[in-house]
């Protein structure tokens, strides 16, 4: 069929009406790119890089910040004199296949893009609206979820930085760094050159900070503002680099999502799963550099193994921690090797660490239990604001993220991973998930304001929610939020 001149001049203006309809700052319609690399090229200390706008936000993907061979730590990545195309994500860490895709709700609802995987995968994005070095725009580090097995930095379209940028005036950073056995196998016990293997994926995301700090001012940010924010596992990592020596001073502010952890790997533990890894493999100590061959499929499977054994040695121990996300976590966390991680995040030393860094901590309502308030991820939220408080550390804001999806008549509920659409201003971009009504798209735009403002000053704010004192105080988000006083 033809259409007609006055049907496609009658699109065009519905087209345009939805544009200009009253949805807030996020916009539904197509929007001018310019992919120029005279216009985008900024300098790095590694080499120069060319993005593309889109609609007035910079944005680069694919960065190396880092590179590594297997079990090892990072160091830099290889310089370059031309100028590096950087306009699409890079390799993500290899990982196990995700299971949710064979529920059909899951995989309409969360609308994953897994990527491409390759153990070259440490990469760097960035969403800028200034590419001026005295521009010192505030800095904010996503750290994706998925524990430390799974995930990377463009898995979810709430990731995406783009509306950060443009409507709050801040800089966004996200990253993929080396997960599962290429992140936390524990080899530690054949010689020196492994010692830090157990924990080179928290190395690569020190790495990643330091790229911040020598050249985000480059692309507008101020590497003396910097917040980590991160969900689920992302949060465990925020909890873990407050613990790490190496990340003080990278950082400044931080906010943990669903992801407060306390009980990190002990040795004894880790050392045993890197000694079981080994012998699955059939490969002797004296060949243990026949590690770094080994196929990865290969590889992930021996360590899968070896992790369930001795989670179940440490279970007849009596050794498993006492909560169930660190007990199902066991076996697959960083290490506490007395040296990049000296103390469990929760000891008094570990928080002498991060006395000084304002935090912003909370959960969802329901995270994996729609039936009723979650028992998982609050408990640990609620210890980890009251350690730090009791501490003398630096002001903690509670939150609890109530709203409920609507999507697939609305049995998720309050679930793990709803804020983030939330947090990003991605309410409208990820849809499948959030629904995208307008009440919704205005509590993205209040939330988003919040977590901006706590980056760019230390405290959380935001029109239309009520004053948010710091702990015992807790900030209640839903379309109509509101602040009561932890018992």
């Amino acid at each position: 069929m033809t259409l007609k001149p006055v049907t496609l001049l009658a699109s065009a203006v519905l087209l345009l009406a939805s544009c200009g309809s009253p949805v807030g700052r996020e916009q539904q319609c197509f929007s001018s790119l310019e992919t120029s690399a005279r216009l985008t090229t900024v300098s790095t200390l590694s080499g120069p890089v060319a993005g593309y706008i889109d609609d007035g936000v910079y944005i680069y993907k694919g960065i190396p910040y880092g590179k590594a061979e297997r079990f090892m730590p990072p160091t830099d990545p290889e310089p370059w004199k031309e100028v590096r195309a950087s306009r699409s994500y890079g390799p993500v860490s290899p990982h196990p296949a995700r299971r949710g895709w064979y529920d059909d709700n899951q995989a309409f609802a969360m609308h994953w893009d897994d990527g491409y995987p390759d153990e070259d995968c440490l990469r760097v994005n960035v969403w800028t609206s200034h590419i001026k070095a005295d521009a010192k725009m505030p800095v904010m580090v996503w750290l994706h979820g998925g524990g430390f097995s799974e995930g990377s930095s463009q898995e979810q379209a709430g990731y995406d930085g783009t509306n950060l940028a443009r409507n709050h005036g801040v800089v966004v950073v996200s990253l993929n760094h080396r997960l599962n056995a290429l992140g936390y196998l524990d080899l530690s016990a054949y010689g020196a050159k492994y010692a830090y293997s157990g924990n080179v994926g928290m190395l690569d995301i020190v790495k990643a900070l330091e790229w911040v700090k020598k050249n985000i001012a480059s692309f507008g940010g101020d590497p003396a503002n910097v917040t980590i924010f991160g969900q689920s596992g992302g949060g465990g990592k925020v909890s873990t680099l407050m613990a790490m020596p190496s990340a003080k001073g990278l950082f400044h502010k931080a906010i943990v999502q669903s992801g407060s952890i306390f009980n990190l790997m002990d040795p004894k533990y880790s050392r045993r799963i890197g000694a079981a890894t080994v012998a699955h493999l059939g490969i002797s100590p004296s060949g243990i550099d026949e590690m770094a061959a080994v196929p990865y499929e290969k590889l992930l499977s021996a360590y899968q193994q070896a992790v369930r054994e001795v989670t179940e040695e440490a279970r007849q121990d009596g050794a498993l921690p006492a909560n169930f996300l660190d007990m199902i976590l066991f076996g697959q966390l960083p290490v506490v090797d007395g040296e990049v991680i000296p103390f469990q995040p929760s000891t008094s030393e570990a928080l002498a660490l991060s006395k000084d860094v304002p935090t912003l901590i909370g959960t969802v309502y329901n995270e994996f239990t729609p039936d009723r308030e979650d028992p998982i991820f609050r408990p640990l939220a609620l210890q980890q604001a009251a350690g730090r408080s009791a501490a003398g550390c630096a002001p903690v804001y509670l939150y609890r993220f109530d709203w409920a999806t609507p999507v697939l008549d609305g049995v998720m509920g309050s679930t793990h991973c709803i804020e983030i659409p939330f947090v990003f201003d991605n309410v409208l971009l990820h849809r499948t998930f959030t629904g995208g009504a307008e009440d919704a798209v205005e509590l993205g735009h209040r939330v988003s304001t919040a977590w901006t403002s706590f980056a760019n000053t230390g405290r959380p704010s935001a029109k239309g929610l009520p004053e948010w004192e710091p702990y015992p105080a807790q900030m209640t988000l839903n379309i109509e939020s509101t602040i009561n006083t932890i018992n």
